[in-house]
């Protein structure tokens, strides 16, 4: 009923590496602490915990994605975080270490997060709160710290996957066993310009797979649903069971997995590339075909969305 098709993947793995632009990003720039801020290790393992739930329902459907301004800016959900995360740490440079946010009460939690209307715009805010104080309150009961983390990781044999295994113990991380927070956590901390998590071996890498990348794996053809009334439900943007969801982010894994193997690109890159390319195939509007660079090899099956489906792991 839903399966990886290998045909594209073999597509893809010969077209991404021709094309130059397929790199990792370094998340740099506006919305994120400058290079050698000392807050900027804590503020990313906080950050990339959050990274989920940017949309909203309406009744048993997709609504739309979430859009605040903030700063005259509208941001999307991911953007939006990591602008408060940087406001935050312009306030305080030491605004996410674990005892502080330990030590918050929940309303200085939820100004956090505020857009120009002064508003907290964040859909599951109830499970981001949750999430929070759970994973401050471990790392203060372990007596741990973002950097003993790295620290321990960048010591081991094999620092991503020592990394990876750490995270698989921490509130925000442990949820989910994919591990798309984690690995977008490592690629962050490998690919910043501080190189706080020196990886060695890269074959310990996953595949970061969220909403996005599961919509863009059912439009260009990566992954193929043949039951048609499954067809039809994705297609009507309506929600689905934890099963179905299970199935088609775990062939998207698969596929990606496949992809990474048989391209020679990294995990970093490969996200990075259908990160990006999620503009030209966004949800609320057209896709702009004639513009995608992956357009000669794309199946267009542009009315496929990805599984409706709420969860605190992407």
């Amino acid at each position: 009923m839903i399966e990886v098709n290998q045909e594209q993947v073999a597509k893809f793995a010969a077209l991404l590496p021709t094309m130059g632009t397929v790199t990792p990003f370094n998340f740099c720039g506006e919305n994120f602490p400058p290079a050698g801020h000392p807050g900027a290790l804590s503020a990313f393992f906080f950050n990339a915990a959050h990274q989920y739930g940017f949309w909203s329902l309406d009744g048993n459907r997709y609504g739309r994605p979430m859009i605040a301004q903030a700063g005259g800016v509208d941001r999307k959900g991911s953007d939006f975080l990591f602008y408060c995360t940087k406001r935050a740490l312009e306030a305080d440079p030491h605004a996410f270490r674990p005892e502080k946010m330990a030590a918050m009460r929940e309303r200085e939690v939820e100004a956090l997060f505020f857009d120009d209307m002064g508003r907290n715009p964040l859909p599951m805010w109830p499970e981001h709160r949750n999430i929070f104080y759970e994973y401050a309150d471990w790392m203060v009961e372990k007596k741990t710290s973002p950097e003993q983390l790295v620290g321990k990781a960048n010591k081991a044999r094999k620092p991503l996957q020592h990394f990876l295994d750490q995270l698989r113990e921490i509130p925000g991380y442990r949820e989910d066993p994919l591990q798309k927070k984690a690995m977008l956590l490592a690629v962050i901390l490998e690919n910043r310009p501080e190189k706080f998590l020196r990886v060695s071996d890269p074959q310990s890498a996953v595949p970061i797979i969220d909403y996005h990348l599961q919509r863009s794996a059912l439009r260009t053809g990566l992954v193929r649903v043949d039951n048609e009334p499954l067809r039809q439900r994705l297609m009507a943007r309506m929600l689905v069971p934890k099963e179905t969801e299970g199935e088609i982010r775990k062939a998207t894994y698969l596929a990606i997995q496949q992809l990474v193997k048989a391209s020679g690109l990294s995990v970093a890159a490969i996200d990075y590339f259908f990160f990006t390319n999620r503009t030209r195939c966004p949800e609320m509007s057209e896709p702009a075909c004639e513009a995608c660079p992956v357009k000669s090899i794309c199946r267009r099956e542009t009315r496929m969305f990805q599984p409706v489906y709420r969860t605190t792991c992407y």
